[in-house]
C-alpha cells in the first residue's frame, strides 16, 4: 500500500512533519533513502527537503533529490550530528557514513 504523509491538523505548527537536517529519510512514492541536507519554506506551503543517499564505496558521490515532505517517511532521527560549529563555505558537508574532510588553511 502506496502512503503519502500528510498534515491533517491545522495546529500543527511544525512545516517539516518533525523532519530535520541530518535525518535519515525515504521517498513513500520512489522508495529514495538517504539523509536530510537542506530544507525549502515556501509561502505556498510546498515545502520540499534536499535527500541526499548514502555512498556504496569510498569516495564516490551520487546526485541528491529535492522531495515534497508529504511524500516523506522518516526512518531514523539525527544520523549526522550537527552540532554548534562555523558556518559559510569553508565548511564542508557532514556525512553520514566514511570520514569527514577537513577544509585546507
Amino acid at each position: 500500500m502506496l502512503k503519502i504523509f500528510k498534515r491533517n491538523d491545522s495546529t500543527q505548527n511544525d512545516a517539516f512533519g518533525n523532519v530535520s537536517l541530518g535525518d535519515k529519510v525515504k521517498d513513500t512514492l520512489t522508495g529514495f533513502t538517504g539523509i536530510v541536507t537542506a530544507r525549502a519554506e515556501y509561502l505556498t506551503g510546498c515545502n520540499q527537503i534536499f535527500v541526499l543517499p548514502s555512498a556504496e564505496k569510498s569516495n564516490e558521490y551520487k546526485n541528491g533529490h529535492w522531495f515534497d515532505i508529504e511524500r516523506i517517511e522518516k526512518l531514523e532521527g539525527a544520523v549526522v550530528d550537527i552540532s554548534a560549529r562555523r558556518t559559510g563555505s569553508d565548511i564542508p558537508t557532514p556525512r553520514a557514513d566514511g570520514p569527514r574532510i577537513e577544509p585546507n588553511h
